[in-house]
């Protein structure tokens, strides 16, 4: 098969492409929602608990108030995303003048082959992941790629970013749950790390072999989360009754076990735009490199909507695109088959 092939097969059409469909949509919405108030039961509960304690006459305010505060300052983030003290919270820095000819002239073509106009979206370099989402309307990229990746991966892991958008990220809506959880997210986090057990895990998987590494991680993960929940379910105990209280903290883990094939398609569905846009033996590129953070965010804690964020081995998403090329280049050239 050719590389003549093989370009004329990844390219069907960009606006085509890059349209973002009712399926899209919804899945999205889906998974949000699934994912959203799985997580957001707790804090309910414990934010109902604190005003029954505080006297509260309707102690259900709490709850709806806080979700209020979290809207406002949601809409805050969106409002303001690129004014100066929020490019910091998302720890964000607009491109210096060498990366701006790079990066835009990247762009651009990117944009063209999508079929999107290059000016409705703005570029920054993301100097770390501070795990927050940011609007559709920001293109952001690691500096790390712009000074190892060759100009056509870097225009992969632009199209990958466009590919995110198009799939329909419902990304105000996942600001407000991310903001609403925070305190019990903060909290876990905090013992997680005050109690050093990731650095215990850590140490004791290195000295083991690799089989017995693998078995010890996942069961000292289990522990660990089953630890730092402890003052979250104590708590929950105390308002509503030990199963419920346990059924609650329970029920975000098990949502994102069962939900984990629906969002592993729309993981899979944005690797196939940036295919069907040209660039599928650049993004396999990309995921085989080590030097280059690969074009997939960081997991989040299940109680704030980690589900945005897979984490698919890059093998798996490298067959996956290698799949999608084959089956391109047979829909293209069906004699050859």
């Amino acid at each position: 098969m050719t590389s003549e092939v093989i370009a004329k097969a990844n390219y069907p059409g960009g606006t085509a492409v890059a349209r973002r469909s009712t399926a899209d949509r919804v899945r999205a919405w889906i998974v949000l929602l699934l994912a959203a108030l799985p997580s957001a039961g707790l804090m309910t509960v414990l934010l109902y608990g604190l005003g029954r304690a505080l006297g509260v006459g309707v102690p259900g305010a709490l709850p709806v108030a806080w979700f209020l505060v979290c809207g406002f300052w949601s809409a805050v983030c969106f409002r303001g995303a690129e004014r100066r003290w929020m490019l910091r919270v998302f720890r964000l820095r607009p491109p210096t003048s060498d990366e701006q000819g790079v990066l835009t002239a990247a762009w651009e073509k990117v944009a063209h082959k999508a079929g999107v106009t290059a000016a409705s979206y703005t570029l920054w370099i993301q100097e770390a992941n501070r795990r927050f989402v940011v609007p559709d309307r920001m293109i952001t990229t690691q500096p790390e790629s712009l000074q190892q990746l060759a100009p056509r991966e870097l225009e992969a892991v632009l199209a990958h970013q466009l590919a995110q958008r198009v799939q329909g990220r419902a990304a105000f809506s996942q600001l407000v749950f991310r903001h609403y959880n925070v305190p019990v997210v903060w909290i876990e986090r905090a013992l997680l790390s005050g109690l050093g057990l990731i650095v215990v895990g850590e140490t004791i998987a290195r000295r083991l072999p690799a089989r017995s590494s693998r078995v010890f991680t996942v069961g000292w993960t289990v522990f660990s989360r089953v630890l730092v929940a402890c003052p979250a379910v104590a708590a929950a105990t105390v308002i509503v009754g030990l199963a419920p209280a346990l059924l609650v903290r329970l029920i975000p883990e098990i949502v994102a076990l069962a939900l984990r094939p629906m969002v592993n398609r729309v993981e899979y569905r944005t690797d196939q735009i940036v295919v069907d846009l040209g660039y599928g033996p650049e993004l396999g590129g990309v995921l085989q490199r080590e030097d280059v953070p690969h074009p997939v965010q960081t997991p989040l804690n299940p109680l704030s909507v980690s589900l945005f964020a897979p984490k698919t081995a890059p093998s798996t998403r490298i067959r996956r695109i290698r799949d999608r090329l084959d089956e391109l280049a047979r829909r293209w050239n069906p004699a050859s088959s």
